[in-house]
């Protein structure tokens, strides 16, 4: 008798998985910590598709890296095409490359180098009316204040007025593209309450895109923005993109460019909170290079601390805390698993970042082992925040840039002290953010700048 596919292979069985249901649903990251633990390098999950859980760096290099055209992305980025729909982070080749190659200036250095402006000035107008004692709820605040960064450096639009609700919607959005893709959905006709708020938080995101992108048709005034490339990008054939695939760029940009930053920023200010002595460094750190004015790019390359700092944050917490990939034909990864075509492999940073052969005692939060040193010695495929490869975040530069310019803002003038007796789980969705939100109690210092 044919033994079925994957038995020889470490993993879960079936029922196992089952059993682990709510602990899937309410902590998957963890729980797939929990199989590299038990499991080692290689993990077999018998789910609808053969689904192999990987973290040795090779297999990862091979899969994202060297063979990257035999997988293509799959998962919650393409789970619902109402939502994203064939934006950069979704859109698999030849869309995505030449996509990817529009925008590719408006991430370069230089361009960076103009934002770092409207970043703090957006910054110092989110905190202005924070007060030495204040409980404020933390992720809420970084949503609003990145959607505000977002909108004005890319997209030449001010969102003040509009990024709470929005943001919401982001969030709702997601939720439910992730527990569709936990059970067996209805059709999106069928009126559940599911259903409706998904389709009401599609149509305030539809409604805030297609506004700005009307708006900007009818002024006269051509900005050198991400959105009036979009607009301005002719076919080969001399025909305009469509306005279905500005609007998916234009929410995807807007998606990744605030939930990366925004949970980097929610996460390191609760490491800080919790290990005082760092923050400690930092301040002097801070006070030392900066004295009484905020950060400038050149200044980046004089806060080894600060580097640190994010560096270690992004290994514990990814946003994009998973990658998955299908594979497109038969393949033997560098450890040897055999891969057939339709074989889905799952690459979750949050996991990688995790291997003790690589990050002694990983679980600590330890900025210091961030060393050249250390960095050198790291092979390609430990250590992957915004992805590696062809696909590798076009907007990286972008994000570790704000996130070091609002970190370095908001600490000069406050430590952000998370109150106790609150409940702080992993919420995974397209991003990973604090479940329960982030409740702190800011601790005014001096002002500087």
């Amino acid at each position: 008798m044919k033994q079925p596919f994957g038995q020889n292979y470490p993993g879960p069985s079936r029922l196992q998985l089952l059993m682990a249901a709510h602990r899937i649903r309410h902590d998957i990251p963890v729980y797939l910590q929990s199989l590299a633990e038990e499991h080692g390098d290689t993990v077999f999950l018998p789910l609808n598709f053969p689904t192999w859980l990987v973290r040795n760096p090779a297999d990862v290099k091979h899969v994202l890296v060297s063979h990257a055209a035999h997988y293509h992305k799959t998962g919650a980025l393409r789970a619902d095409q109402d939502f994203l729909g064939e934006g950069l982070v979704s859109s698999a080749p030849p869309l995505h490359t030449r996509q990817r190659k529009l925008m590719q200036p408006m991430f370069h250095r230089r361009s960076i180098n103009e934002f770092v402006h409207c970043i703090k000035k957006t910054t110092l107008e989110q905190i202005a009316s924070w007060k030495d004692g204040d409980e404020i709820e933390l992720t809420a605040e970084m949503m609003e204040l990145t959607l505000k960064i977002v909108g004005r450096t890319l997209f030449s639009v001010d969102l003040t007025g509009e990024a709470a609700e929005l943001g919401d919607s982001f969030v709702t959005a997601q939720r439910l593209v992730i527990r569709r893709m936990q059970k067996a959905p209805l059709p999106r006709w069928v009126p559940t309450l599911a259903n409706f708020r998904y389709r009401k938080a599609i149509r305030r995101i539809d409604e805030a895109i297609c506004d700005l992108i009307e708006a900007r048709r009818r002024s006269e005034e051509e900005l050198p923005d991400l959105l009036g490339m979009l607009l301005k990008t002719r076919n080969e054939d001399g025909s305009s993109m469509g306005d279905r695939l500005i609007r998916d760029e234009a929410i995807t940009l807007l998606l990744a460019g605030h939930e990366t930053v925004s949970n980097n920023l929610s996460w390191t200010f609760h490491l800080l909170s919790e290990n005082p002595d760092v923050d400690k460094a930092l301040l002097e750190e801070w006070i030392e290079v900066l004295g009484e004015r905020t950060p400038e790019m050149d200044d980046f390359c004089r806060l080894p601390v600060t580097d640190r700092v994010l560096a270690e944050s992004l290994r514990l917490f990814p946003p994009a805390w998973i990658l998955a990939r299908k594979a497109l034909e038969e393949d033997i990864l560098p450890s040897g698993l055999r891969i057939r075509q339709g074989d889905e492999v799952i690459l979750p940073p949050y996991v990688i970042h995790r291997n003790p052969a690589f990050f002694d005692d990983p679980e600590r939060f330890d900025p210091a082992r961030w060393t050249q040193e250390m960095k050198k010695s790291l092979p390609t495929g430990t250590y992957l925040p915004f992805g590696v490869g062809p696909r590798y975040c076009i907007g990286e530069q972008f994000a570790r840039t704000e996130a070091a310019i609002v970190l370095s803002t908001i600490g000069q003038r406050f430590r952000l002290n998370v109150l106790p007796d609150q409940r702080i789980g992993r919420e995974a969705m397209i991003t990973m953010r604090p479940r329960y939100g982030l409740r702190v109690k800011l601790e005014a210092r001096e002002v500087t700048g």
